[in-house]
């Protein structure tokens, strides 16, 4: 059962990620979990990609295209998503990894806690 400390930490990072990814990438995803334990914090964020971006995902060209997109989108907020989580936890964190998934149109990343 998780306490409302880590009940209240799970959502500020949710609304954090949420709020930043609309700004930086002008989608606002429609769900975003996430969940803290001592060592990891793992965030998910569902349905990311714009309309236009989906009808992409239909054909192997426009996947590849948006998959390669979509690596250099993340490569590029990886500094200013860890910079978000450590200061919505108050913690150092690091991005260990981040993964988009085209297909879902899912962003899943883990921070590990320093």
């Amino acid at each position: 059962m998780r306490t409302t400390e880590e009940q209240t930490l799970e959502q500020g990072v949710a609304q954090s990620v949420q709020d930043f990814w609309e700004s930086y990438a002008g989608v606002r995803p429609e769900r975003v979990n996430v969940i803290v334990d001592q060592r990891v914090i793992a965030v998910w964020l569902e349905q990311v990609l714009a309309p236009a971006a989906q009808q992409m995902t239909n054909t192997p060209t426009g996947r590849l295209t948006l998959q390669k997109f979509g690596e250099h989108i993340l490569d590029q907020a990886r500094p200013q998503l860890q910079q978000l989580v450590a200061e919505a936890t108050g913690q150092e964190v690091n991005l260990a990894e981040i993964h988009f998934d085209i297909l879902t149109g899912s962003i899943l990343g883990f921070f590990r806690r320093r």
